[in-house]
């Protein structure tokens, strides 16, 4: 099977297409990854072909939008990721009709409505993958940040497309220019009718019981392989004292630095060692900063982990069988922080907007010093390791290409 994977957004949204297209490669299909210039070398691998499309978003590019959004109610959150992801959007759509021609399949992100639009042009079989049920109309629950109506949940999920209908013209607009045919995409909620994958464990998710036929729950879609040495500073540092609290906020960083400051230095008071991954400072015998690390080899020999609730950090966490503090910063981060809470291995979340170091201080001191937390997040991470998302995606691919 010749399939495409499309993608576009921060790492947490590239990391577990990488995952997926070594399987693929390994079960003997062709594999071309398509993103943005800047995960190209995320994305590349043996086997892999890799392309780029889209805008040179740099990393400081993506932190900045993220921080902007952060300070903004949901509806302003969505006018500038939408006007983030349709940056150079002609070209971007002319790119992809180029490369997806000639493939059995593509899978696309749920938030790339330029993919959608260039595979449906081209007459191509198009399925999505999303790595959080959060836009999953059901009964079952309310849209996020509204009401639970019961039966009625329903009309609420209308209500939602309809607002987010009215933030869409500039896609609209954009496709329109660009030539394509396909007008009235629902932002950032592609939902294919012949598959549609939500790469999230069952084990921390609610899965909702009146999904339609064609969404299935895989699991996560986590790495198993060998995990990456840890640098000698750090694996020096980690063996000279206890555990340590490990602080990253992956692509979010640079959002509330003066706040963060604050936090660590209350930690680092309150007698806890910290990993500050992304951040800036000077080495102490307590406080150790590091750049790019692999999650899976330093999550394990962490006492605790305060993240953005990203769903590829809580998933690293949860695997880890680590508790977490987190500090929810834009879309679906705010559900994984509550569920995180829901399930007992995390406390309440502390939100990025208005953040106060001392109070991020006082939840993490608190945190780290619960075996409830601990003991809650090792269960978890006993029933995740259970499962194997990566295969049951590349099945339910398989199934769809030959249909």
């Amino acid at each position: 099977m010749r399939i495409a994977l499309a993608t576009v957004g921060t790492t947490g949204d590239v990391r577990p297409f990488t995952n997926l297209s070594r399987r693929l490669v390994e079960r003997g299909h062709e594999v071309t990854a398509i993103s943005w210039p800047v995960h190209r070398t995320a994305l590349s691998q043996s086997g892999v072909r890799v392309e780029v499309a889209g805008p040179h978003a740099d990393p400081g590019r993506i932190a900045a939008v993220a921080a902007d959004a952060a300070e903004r109610g949901p509806m302003e959150q969505v006018a500038i990721l939408r006007d983030f992801h349709l940056a150079d959007g002609e070209a971007h759509y002319r790119r992809l009709r180029e490369l997806l021609p000639g493939n059995d399949l593509v899978l696309l992100h749920g938030i790339h409505a330029l993919a959608q639009a260039a595979a449906m042009d081209g007459g191509i079989p198009w399925a999505t993958a999303v790595f959080d049920p959060v836009l999953l109309p059901t009964a079952a629950a309310p849209p996020p940040g509204m009401p639970s109506l019961g039966p009625a949940n329903r009309l609420l999920w209308g209500i939602l497309d309809r607002m987010l209908q009215r933030t869409a013209r500039p896609l609209d607009d954009l496709l329109q220019r660009a030539g394509s045919a396909q007008r009235g995409l629902a932002l950032f909620q592609a939902r294919s009718p012949l598959l549609h994958l939500v790469a999230c464990s069952p084990t921390v998710i609610r899965v909702p019981p009146d999904l339609p036929s064609s969404t299935h729950v895989t699991g996560a879609w986590l790495d198993r392989s060998t995990p990456s040495p840890l640098p000698d500073e750090l694996e020096t540092f980690l063996t000279e004292g206890a555990a340590p609290i490990v602080v990253t906020f992956g692509s979010m960083s640079g959002a509330s630095e003066d706040a963060l400051a604050v936090a660590i230095r209350a930690v680092l008071d309150g007698g806890r060692r910290v990993v500050l991954q992304g951040g800036a400072g000077e080495r102490s015998p307590n406080l150790l900063p590091v750049g790019a690390i692999d999650h899976r080899a330093l999550f394990p020999r962490a006492a605790l982990v305060v993240h953005h609730g990203g769903a590829g950090t809580t998933h690293a966490a949860v695997a880890a069988g680590v508790p977490s503090v987190v500090v929810p910063h834009v879309g679906d981060q705010r559900y994984w922080a509550d569920r995180l809470r829901q399930l007992g291995a995390a406390p309440d979340p502390v939100p990025v907007r208005g953040l106060d170091g001392r109070q991020l201080a006082d939840a993490v001191l608190a945190a780290a010093a619960d075996p409830r937390l601990r003991e809650s997040a090792r269960t978890l991470a006993q029933a995740i390791e259970r499962e194997d998302g990566i295969e049951s995606a590349v099945t339910r691919l398989e199934r769809a290409a030959s249909a």
